[in-house]
C-alpha cells in the first residue's frame, strides 16, 4: 500500500499485526515512522515502544520484546531496521541471525504488537523462505520513489502551500538534479524560497545557480562539449574534475554509460517513440531523454557509435595499465571535440 493508504487505514483503527517497509525515500520512510509513532502517547511510548538494528541485535531479543505484552497500555510497537538477511548480502557477524524464528512469529504474530519490519534495500531476495513468509504474512508499505509527474506534483503543492510558485522548465530541471528523490528536491527547497521571497516564484535561473549539479550532470555537460566541437570549454571541464581528485577511471566509466543512452535514445526516436515511452523504456528521466534527444539531433548515429566504440577501448586500455589515464581521456576529448 501507499502511505496514504496507510494513513487511511491506521486512521480508521484497522491496524495489521506485521507491516514491512520497501523503498529507500528517506523521507517517505520517516514518514512512515512518525504515522506508527503517533499511535501512541509519549506515555505509552516509553513504555510500550523498542526499535531493534538487526545488523547489531538478535531475532531473539527482538521477537521476545513482540511477544511481550504491552505494559501500562493496550499495544506494543516493535521497529525491526536493517534485515540483512531479507537480501543477498553476506555480512560477517558474531553471532548467526536464526530466522526461523521470525518466520513462526509471522505465522502467529502476537495480537497486542505492531512489529514494523523497514525492508529498505534495494532488491530483497525472492528465493528465500523468510522473504516469501513475509510477502505472505505482512503488509507492504511502499516508501519508494515517486514516478516524476506525481512528485513534480507532490513538490508543487508544497510550494503552493506555503505561497509559492514554481516554474514549469524550473520544475522538470529541479527533478532531474536530484535524480527524481523527494527527499534530496525536499531538501533544495528551503534555499530556493528564500531566492524567491520577493516575487514568490521559482525561475529555472535559481535552480541552476542553487541546485548542486551531480557528478553525471557534470560528465553530461563534458560530453556536450565535446559533441558540440568546443574542444577548450571541454578541456576546462576536464581539469577541473583533475582538480577535484576526480578518477578519469570513473569518468570513463560514467562517460559510456551516458553515450551507451543517448545512443539508445536515438534508435528508440527515430523508429517514432516518444520522449515517455523512451523514459520508461530505459528507465531514465523524462527530463534526460528530452536532453539527449536535444544532444543528438544533428548528429549521425555512426558518429556516436564510433565515440563509444573508442570510449569502451579507452576503458580496457586504462584498465590493463597501457598508458597513463590522464592523459588517455584528454587524447579522446582532442580526437572527437
Amino acid at each position: 500500500m501507499k502511505i496514504n493508504e496507510l494513513k487511511k487505514q491506521l486512521k480508521s483503527g484497522q491496524i495489521d499485526n506485521v507491516y514491512y517497509v520497501t523503498g529507500q525515500e528517506s523521507a517517505f520512510v520517516q514518514e512512515v515512522q512518525q504515522l506508527f509513532k503517533q499511535l501512541m502517547t509519549p506515555e505509552e511510548a516509553e513504555m510500550n515502544f523498542a526499535s531493534f538494528d538487526l545488523t547489531d541485535v538478535s531475532l531473539e531479543d527482538m521477537i521476545g520484546e513482540a511477544i511481550s505484552a504491552p505494559f501500562f497500555g493496550e499495544q506494543r510497537l516493535v521497529f525491526a531496521e536493517d534485515p540483512y538477511f531479507l537480501t543477498g548480502e553476506k555480512i560477517k557477524h558474531s553471532f548467526e541471525q536464526n530466522v526461523d524464528l521470525l518466520i513462526e512469529y509471522l505465522k502467529n504474530p502476537t495480537p497486542s504488537t505492531i512489529l514494523v519490519i523497514y525492508a529498505t534495500y534495494e532488491k530483497l531476495d525472492q528465493r528465500k523462505k523468510i522473504t516469501k513468509q513475509l510477502k505472505k504474512s505482512a503488509t507492504e508499505v511502499d516508501a519508494g520513489k515517486l514516478d516524476s509527474h506525481l512528485l513534480a506534483k507532490e513538490l508543487a503543492k508544497q510550494l503552493n502551500s506555503e505561497g509559492f510558485q514554481i516554474e514549469n522548465n524550473a520544475m522538470e530541471l529541479l527533478v532531474n538534479k536530484t535524480k527524481g528523490s523527494y527527499s534530496l528536491a525536499l531538501n533544495q527547497l528551503d534555499k530556493l524560497k528564500l531566492y524567491a521571497m520577493q516575487t514568490k516564484m521559482i525561475d529555472t535561473a535559481a535552480v541552476n545557480e542553487l541546485v548542486p549539479q551531480s557528478l553525471d550532470d557534470n560528465v553530461f555537460d563534458l560530453m556536450n562539449q565535446i559533441l558540440g566541437r568546443n574542444v577548450y570549454q571541454a578541456e576546462e571541464l576536464y581539469h577541473q574534475f583533475l582538480l577535484q581528485k576526480i578518477d578519469p577511471i570513473l569518468l570513463t566509466a560514467i562517460f559510456t554509460s551516458q553515450l551507451r543512452s543517448l545512443i539508445q535514445t536515438k534508435i528508440l526516436s527515430n523508429k517514432g517513440l516518444s520522449e515517455a515511452t523512451i523514459a520508461k523504456q530505459l528507465k531514465i528521466h523524462p527530463y534526460r531523454v528530452k536532453m539527449s534527444l536535444k544532444q543528438s539531433r544533428h548528429l549521425k548515429l555512426d558518429d556516436l557509435s564510433a565515440m563509444f566504440q573508442e570510449i569502451v577501448d579507452l576503458d580496457y586500455q586504462v584498465k590493463s595499465g597501457q598508458g597513463d589515464k590522464e592523459l588517455l581521456f584528454d587524447l579522446f576529448i582532442a580526437k572527437f571535440a
